[in-house]
């Protein structure tokens, strides 16, 4: 599923990448480079150390159900009673995602099936292409939290296979976990992670 490549330095002058792989795609030599519509995404190599996972806009999944990110894939698992909260705690604070923006430069707000106020997330291309919004911002989970107005909670993916609402507190609560705890966590979540991308 997941395999190093070192592609020509970016911008960022990172040269080493992990990248994640739909599951559907096989190379038909060893050193046959993926095309970019299935890379699902990757996490960029700094100093020795992964950073955190970036969806890739060009990903085209092999079906309606594929998973588009890790944080979907986590999604669907607790969907299915498959994981825990800890297990999206873990990938909320491991990922990149793009945020809906008012034209104005404030988070776009709506209501939740269930009647919630909610600012919205996609976590890859094919969820906001789903989305009408004037703008888009990647952000961290730091950085969505601070957008976050008293009282407005988070919809993840409108629309799409697995569309949740997430509490506000419980995004504080995943910036809060300590270092340690999340390490722990997501040594002992990745398999689980791995087999929901391959559903």
């Amino acid at each position: 599923m997941a395999g190093t490549v070192e592609p020509p330095p970016d911008e960022d002058g990172l040269e080493n990448w992990v990248l994640l792989m739909d599951p559907g795609w096989e190379p038909e030599t060893e050193d046959q480079r993926p095309p970019i519509e299935a890379i699902v995404g990757l996490w960029p190599i700094e100093d020795g150390r992964a950073g955190k996972f970036r969806a890739n806009p060009g990903y085209v999944p092999a079906d309606e159900n594929s998973p588009t990110d890790l944080l979907d894939a986590a999604l669907r698992l607790v969907s299915r009673g498959q994981g825990g909260p800890e297990q999206i705690q873990v990938m909320l604070r491991d990922s990149l995602f793009d945020i809906a923006m008012n034209g104005d430069g404030k988070p776009l707000v709506m209501k939740s099936p269930d009647d919630i106020p909610c600012v919205v997330i996609a976590t890859g291309e094919p969820h906001r292409r789903r989305i009408s919004s004037p703008d888009w911002r990647r952000v961290d989970l730091g950085e969505l939290v601070e957008q976050l107005a008293e009282d407005v909670d988070v919809y993840f993916n409108p629309g799409g296979a697995t569309a949740v609402r997430l509490n506000a507190d419980f995004l504080r609560s995943s910036l809060d976990m300590d270092e340690e705890a999340v390490e722990r966590l997501y040594a002992a979540q990745s398999p689980s992670v791995e087999r929901a991308s391959e559903s």
